[in-house]
């Protein structure tokens, strides 16, 4: 128990912790501004208060010492951002800032920090795709190239994982890289086991941090880029919504027909399930808008009963199915459904009849 209230005490008194927090003010952008995003200024600061310390070594009076460096910081953000928006924010965070920044020794934190975790998280960041669709493009047209239409499911099915894969592939290649400068840079300065550790988690965590905001941004456009790839290998130009459309349909893209008519195209693996709200849309505002027809890819068709199918059916949906889907060939035998479920390996070819 002595050894665990020892630890805690090391922690919660070690000078090292405000790596993180220093990295935390000058990355948030709500309340700071964000400054840190700017990898130039980042350098100038920790490069200004590594000579700003050098100089002030032989300094008897550390209070004059520290006013020099506050000076200094003050200095360099003040003058990057006086004439921008950021500038109230930035004077709260050279404020805040200053309040932690009582010793040289709280600088040379401040210095490291800048130089040997925001700026290469910023670089890291800018290595890894803003988009999943950059690792699932080739091994998609892979499969239409060798498999055609054949392939249009395995590659709904596939896309987000692929994509998710690669993307967490890159993370994963950064954190490792940064790690390990920082843990090489580390081994030359005299400082403790446990300050190295406090260092290294502080990096990790906000690594972490910042590329699981990025991550969520990926994923968020995941869907919308399986349908417009195959839309895009196949020549087909998609439009935009139909002008004062309104309606909470779940559609990725449009396409609109050679009578100058819409029809909205969706690939999925499943109807969510708000399905419903989203599919069964008056039919008189689809005919305001000229929307023809809604087409619907989908992969899984365990949650397809007759009844929902009838449903999307009669509100012009057109739900396209893997060709040896049990549900498939259940409709394509149903006078009613057979009009509206059709085999997925149709799909390319009927939206070519209505464009060309």
């Amino acid at each position: 128990m002595k050894t665990q209230d020892s630890l805690n005490e090391r922690l919660i008194d070690n000078l090292w912790d405000n790596v993180y927090w220093f990295a935390r003010m000058l990355i948030a952008s709500d309340k700071y501004g964000g400054v840190g995003a700017d990898s130039k200024t980042m350098m100038e600061l920790a490069t200004a208060i590594t000579l700003g310390l050098e100089h002030t070594k032989s300094e008897k009076n550390e209070q004059i010492a520290i006013d020099i460096l506050q000076t200094t910081l003050k200095d360099i953000l003040t003058k990057r951002w006086q004439n921008t928006k950021k500038i109230n924010a930035v004077t709260e965070l050279i404020y805040d800032l200053t309040k932690r920044l009582l010793s040289r020794n709280d600088f040379e934190v401040l210095a490291l920090t800048c130089e040997k975790v925001i700026v290469p998280t910023n670089l890291a960041l800018e290595a890894i795709p803003n988009d999943d669709r950059v690792f699932a493009e080739s091994i998609a047209h892979a499969l239409l190239e060798n498999k055609g239409e054949q392939g249009l499911g395995t590659i709904i099915n596939i896309w987000d994982d692929i994509g998710s894969y690669g993307s967490m592939k890159a993370e994963r290649v950064q954190i490792v890289q940064c790690f390990n400068a920082i843990k090489e840079h580390l081994e030359t300065i005299n400082i403790s086991q446990i300050d190295k550790d406090i260092i290294l988690t502080s990096f990790c965590q906000e690594f972490e941090r910042r590329v699981g905001q990025k991550r969520k941004g990926r994923a968020g456009r995941g869907v919308e880029n399986v349908t417009s790839f195959i839309l895009t290998y196949y020549n087909i130009k998609a439009s935009h919504t139909p002008e004062h459309f309104t309606a909470g349909l779940e559609i990725d893209r449009w396409i609109r027909n050679k009578e100058g008519w819409y029809i909205g195209i969706s690939c999925k693996r499943t109807l969510r399930e708000r399905w419903k709200q989203a599919y069964t849309t008056d039919i008189d505002s689809l005919n305001r808008h000229k929307i023809k027809e809604l087409w619907h890819v989908l992969t899984f068709d365990r949650d397809l009963s007759d009844d929902k199918l009838t449903e999307m059916g009669s509100h012009r949906a057109i739900v396209y199915l893997p060709d040896n889907s049990p549900r498939y060939e259940n409709a394509s035998k149903h006078k009613g459904m057979s009009k509206y479920v059709r085999p997925l390996t149709s799909f390319i070819k009927d939206l070519h009849k209505e464009v060309l």
